[in-house]
């Protein structure tokens, strides 16, 4: 398939967007069709490992397209994604206009505050297009919320959340101040300037301290080679909530809730109490920042690292058991080869396992649904090559992240005379 210009803009997402979903049906067909045991050459029908290489390359070529195809889907879904961000902050200031105008009957007539919201929610918009701008072509303001490995982390946004939400909160107070009528007013609006509320700096803190530490340390644990570094996912909402291993996150879900909370609290307060800005119930500032302890300390401590349990023999059916010698196929059990962030067959192909100095490139294994039924997160199959003399043997996984296992002793033993 032949594939036109790079393209960087919202406008051209859909044409990008079928091209990548015709090249993944493609693959998917491929790996459909090798199950069946179709489409191999003949030459190699009768070899059933020179079979298995052939379409393991094929795979891995066809993988490579894939993921092409998919570099260029992402990259036109963000620059879309943040022109629409852009005008989705634009959209609000128009909420918030037509809340004041559809209010306006139920009150006294157009009072200061109707005329400091809509001024701050526009600084806020400007401010949002600004940023959007700069980094059209990475997302706009998703740029500032996606942590290293490509996914939404909950730290920067909450802490974008708090900055975003206590900046317009002043500049709302800045237009009253400058737009009072008289010196009560002023002296009222300048009081509730002069009395921060500690709790909104707690809060907008935590984050930024959360995301700072467990950056530096996620940072650390990578040059000691302790960690993953696998860039290029795609941010989702559900990121927010979700460890990286795709199951939900405890702390995350009390830590967001919570800090929509005493944003809903801000917002009520003010519409309340126009001239004073809310306090925050304590039992909401106390669970968010012990969520954001939790959180942290999660993240300190998980470290996931591939661990290499045990090494077999694989016996087709019909065959004697026996010891594992040359030519021999051994299933690799264990846990972590496939992280949740490496399960795109390109980087399913970047598996190796290491026997001794030798390194094995371990076999893509199509099933009929389209996957594959090697490699996977707790199993890799790889056979012994002929060059490997019989003697001990140390065996270890690269992982596609670069993470290597442990040394796991192997035996081989000379074939039978």
């Amino acid at each position: 398939m032949v594939h036109g210009p790079q393209v960087h803009g919202p406008q051209d997402h859909g044409a990008v967007r079928r091209d990548y979903d015709l090249e993944l049906t493609q693959f998917v067909d491929r790996c459909t069709e090798f199950a069946r045991g179709e489409g191999v050459p003949a030459a190699l029908a009768h070899s059933e490992s020179g079979a298995r290489q052939w379409v393991s390359d094929e795979l891995t070529r066809r993988a490579g397209r894939l993921a092409a195809a998919a570099r260029r889907e992402n990259a036109a879904w963000l620059a879309l994604v943040g022109k629409q961000a852009m005008r989705g902050a634009w959209w609000l200031l128009v909420a918030v206009l037509v809340v004041d105008l559809a209010t306006l009957p139920l009150s006294d007539g157009w009072t200061m505050p109707r005329t400091a919201a809509p001024v701050a929610f526009l600084a806020f918009a400007a401010l949002f297009t600004l940023f959007t701008l700069v980094h059209s072509d990475i997302g706009g303001v998703l740029c500032f919320l996606v942590g290293v490995d490509g996914r939404l982390s909950l730290p920067r946004t909450l802490g974008v959340l708090w900055a975003a939400s206590i900046a317009t909160a002043f500049v709302y107070f800045g237009i009253e101040d400058i737009a009072a009528g008289d010196s009560a007013e002023r002296a009222q609006v300048a009081a509730s300037l002069s009395h921060p509320r500690w709790e909104y700096l707690a809060l907008l803190a935590a984050p930024v301290i959360v995301a700072v530490i467990s950056g530096a340390v996620m940072a650390a644990r990578m040059r000691r080679r302790a960690a993953p570094y696998l860039p290029g996912q795609r941010s989702q909402l559900r990121d927010l909530l979700v460890e990286e291993s795709g199951l939900g996150s405890l702390a995350a879900a009390v830590w967001l809730p919570v800090n929509l909370v005493g944003v809903l609290f801000l917002v009520i307060g003010l519409a309340k109490d126009p001239y004073q800005l809310p306090q925050l119930p304590d039992a909401v500032t106390v669970i968010a920042l012990g969520a954001a302890a939790l959180y942290l300390a999660v993240k300190l401590t998980e470290v996931r690292k591939p661990v290499l349990v045990s090494i077999v023999r694989v016996r087709t059916p019909g065959e004697p058991d026996g010891p594992i010698r040359q030519g021999d196929e051994i299933e690799i059990r264990g846990l972590g080869f496939v992280p949740a962030a490496a399960a795109a067959p390109d980087q399913l192909a970047r598996i190796v396992v290491k026997l001794g100095p030798i390194h094995i490139h371990v076999p893509l294994v199509p099933d009929q649904d389209g996957g594959f039924t090697n490699p996977t997160d707790t199993a890799l199959t790889v056979p012994i090559p002929f060059e490997a003399e019989p003697g001990p043997w140390t065996v270890r996984v690269v992982t596609a992240a670069g993470l290597e296992t442990s040394d796991y002793p192997l035996d081989i033993l000379a074939d039978e005379v």
